[in-house]
């Protein structure tokens, strides 16, 4: 399964103006090693940093092993996790009738 993760904060509450909420999403990302081995893998990874707003791409087994991931963020982050499928599994559900 693939969902987009999109997490955002307010400029107020974000960790990186922190020690420690700088090093919780340091340790966050530093997981992603540990989650690969759970069978939760990133795509890809991208940061509006202006905009307080993280993008992560995620492959997984199933939901739970993916949200086990997010766990961290959940606290202090508002978002979305947003299951998905590939544009060529999307084209082949939507063949045109004969």
């Amino acid at each position: 399964m693939f969902f987009v993760v999109h997490w955002t904060h307010t400029p107020e509450n974000c960790p990186g103006r922190s020690k420690e909420g700088a090093q919780m999403l340091i340790d966050f990302w530093a997981k992603r090693e540990e989650a690969a081995k759970k069978e939760v893998k990133i795509h890809g990874a991208y940061v509006g940093a202006t905009e307080h707003v993280y993008y992560i791409i995620v492959q997984a087994k199933d939901y739970q092993s993916m949200l086990e991931f997010f766990v961290p963020l959940i606290p202090p982050q508002q978002g979305a996790i947003n299951p998905v499928t590939t544009m060529d599994e999307w084209t082949k559900c939507i063949q045109p009738g004969d």
